[in-house]
């Protein structure tokens, strides 16, 4: 496995990847179903050729992403092309010297987010991450993710670590929710369908009173951008404070379908019972 990624990243180092991205649709057997029941789930109503579409340019725009991933981290000054739509959602809540939580997808180029705060505002972040089983490519993630200003907290860590960033180190929290929820007790909401959803970030706003902000950075005509969305307080209720976030990122990826990270077997719930 090592290996193969050390190929798939050599060829992202040299911009050859992406224009690959056909061989590596037509070989995924493995994900390529689950993006297939993913686009089913999401989108009923469109036709088999439009959700081949989708499928066709998510493979092509994870690809290109992974390149501009490095890309950015040889050269920190492309950061400065970025354009920011909301600059004052986050600009407002780094002034208000209350607790952030960025609320995020894995869409578009989640990874590049982090970075760009952190230079543009000088304004130290953490960021929530399950570690990779292959340790040599879990380290390399942690190379391309972290710096002085950023540190990195495994998903394991529990609450305890997460706390310590926000309130004592005063780090803006990075968290992305999409994923399926394995929590019985976590709230059914409409994420497309009804579903279970990741209630983490409504509960550390309840007991941090943090401000939160839905961000999402994708590509568009060859640029990227970064758009912060309007934040909100916790508000009375886990279940419709979480309604919220899933329609923020519904929202967003009705906008960019193919920008959406379609690999993971999000509706695992449905396609189980399928």
């Amino acid at each position: 496995m090592y290996y193969l990624f050390r190929i798939f990243y050599f060829l992202a180092s040299i911009r050859m990847l992406s224009k690959l991205w056909f061989v590596v649709y037509y070989l995924d057997f493995f994900r390529k179903p689950i993006v297939f029941k993913n686009l089913d789930i999401a989108f009923p109503k469109k036709t088999q050729k439009e959700k081949t579409k989708i499928a066709k340019n998510t493979y092509k725009n994870f690809l290109t992403f992974f390149e501009d991933t490095i890309k950015f981290d040889k050269n920190p000054q492309k950061y400065a092309e970025i354009k920011i739509i909301g600059e004052n959602y986050l600009t407002d809540a780094i002034n208000s010297n209350k607790p952030i939580i960025l609320m995020s997808a894995h869409f578009g180029n989640w990874e590049i987010t982090p970075k760009f705060i952190a230079k543009k505002y000088n304004k130290p972040l953490a960021g929530v991450m399950r570690e990779i089983e292959n340790e040599k490519i879990n380290q390399f993630f942690k190379k391309i993710r972290a710096d002085k200003n950023i540190k990195l907290i495994n998903k394991q860590s529990g609450a305890k670590e997460i706390m310590k960033a926000m309130i004592k180190e005063k780090r803006i929290l990075g968290i992305l929710i999409d994923q399926y929820s394995r929590n019985e007790n976590a709230p059914i909401v409409d994420f497309f369908v009804p579903t279970r959803f990741n209630p983490a970030v409504s509960k550390l706003a309840k007991a941090t009173k943090a401000v939160v902000i839905p961000g999402f950075c994708y590509k568009e005509n060859g640029k990227y951008i970064i758009e912060f969305k309007k934040p909100k307080t916790f508000e009375k209720d886990i279940k419709e404070f979480t309604r919220w976030q899933a329609k923020e990122i519904e929202n967003i990826i009705r906008r960019y379908p193919d920008e959406y990270y379609w690999f993971h077997n999000r509706w695992k719930d449905i396609n189980e019972n399928k």
